[in-house]
């Protein structure tokens, strides 16, 4: 018979499974759900820093992979309200490379809404599905004020991803990271 210490000991057991090789943290569906894992971190870069989107270009991967596994920024949101402090824990980063990420990051607050729908990395929201988006709601406030029959109604959108697109909005890293964008300078109206 099972001791009491062993029964507890099971009952308190962490999900077991496959983990990610970042993180560490089990994978559903061969995902990550860790919105803090480095990899996930770093690939929300790479997307906002893209030409479709923020066009961010000084900003690549290598620069992204160090944001992210040094743990500066867990969005986008976060990039603008790094210090020069910050920056400068970077490998590798010229000061001349610096300047060019701090101009590109000024110019990319006047990004369209097709840009920052695409960049924000909306559920299976690809670049073709972020200008129909756009093209139907104007802006990002369009798009997470309405209702969830209106996204359906755009062509290529699936119930199912109408409302993960509006739970993304919903959420609160995202809600997060959209205050600290608008906070920096970016326009989510019309």
């Amino acid at each position: 018979m099972p001791s009491l210490l062993h029964n507890i000991s099971l009952f308190f057991k962490g999900p077991n499974g496959p983990k990610c090789i970042e993180c560490d943290s089990v994978l559903i569906d061969n995902d990550c759900p860790n919105l803090d894992c480095p990899a996930k971190v770093e690939k929300w870069l790479i997307r906002w820093c893209s030409p479709q989107a923020a066009n961010i270009p000084a900003i690549g991967i290598a620069e992204a992979k160090q944001l992210a596994s040094l743990r500066l920024v867990l969005h986008p949101g976060e990039l603008y309200e790094l210090g020069p402090g910050d920056w400068n824990r970077l490998n590798s980063v010229p000061n001349t490379q610096l300047k060019e990420i701090q101009q590109q990051m000024d110019s990319s607050k006047s990004a369209g809404a097709c840009a920052l729908i695409y960049g924000l990395k909306l559920p299976e929201v690809n670049i073709t599905i972020a200008k129909k988006l756009a093209e139907t709601f104007n802006s990002v406030d369009g798009l997470r004020t309405c209702e969830p029959k209106m996204i359906q109604e755009v062509v290529g959108v699936s119930n199912i991803q109408a409302k993960e697109i509006l739970s993304w909005f919903h959420d609160s890293v995202n809600k997060k990271a959209l205050k600290m964008l608008e906070q920096n300078g970016f326009n989510f109206s019309d």
